[in-house]
């Protein structure tokens, strides 16, 4: 159900095909447009080059990469980054431990509460 106050974009990069049409689900459900899934760095920058991204899911292994190039191109652009990850945050490099970290599987609450706080609105 599309709300206009929630027309936002948000951007899902995640390599697990049934995750990532799980979160994609959720983010429709809650009324957001989601930009993608990308399941790797090269079609996630295409995606953030050809669209206005308001907010981002990333996991952090994607096959023999990581999204951490993908980050770093979100954070120059000001883009709020939420890592969904099995990862423990003491095992993400240091310059991206400021982002905030939900393990996997992420249920409907957490997301929308996590979409509602990169958004700026009240939870």
């Amino acid at each position: 159900m599309s709300r206009p106050e929630n027309s936002h974009n948000i951007l899902v990069v995640e390599d697990e095909w049934l995750i990532a049409i799980d979160m994609q689900m959720m983010i429709e459900d809650l009324g957001y447009r989601v930009v993608g899934p990308a399941s790797n760095v090269a079609a996630a920058m295409n995606l953030i080059e050809n669209h206005k991204i308001d907010a981002a899911f990333l996991d952090i292994t994607l096959g023999p990469e990581t999204s951490f190039t993908i980050a770093e191109k979100l954070d120059a652009l000001a883009v709020p980054i939420t890592f969904v990850s099995a990862y423990a945050k003491k095992e993400i490099p240091l310059q991206f431990r400021q982002f905030d970290l939900k393990s996997k599987p992420i249920t409907l609450h957490v997301l929308a509460r996590q979409l509602r706080k990169m958004l700026g609105k009240k939870t």
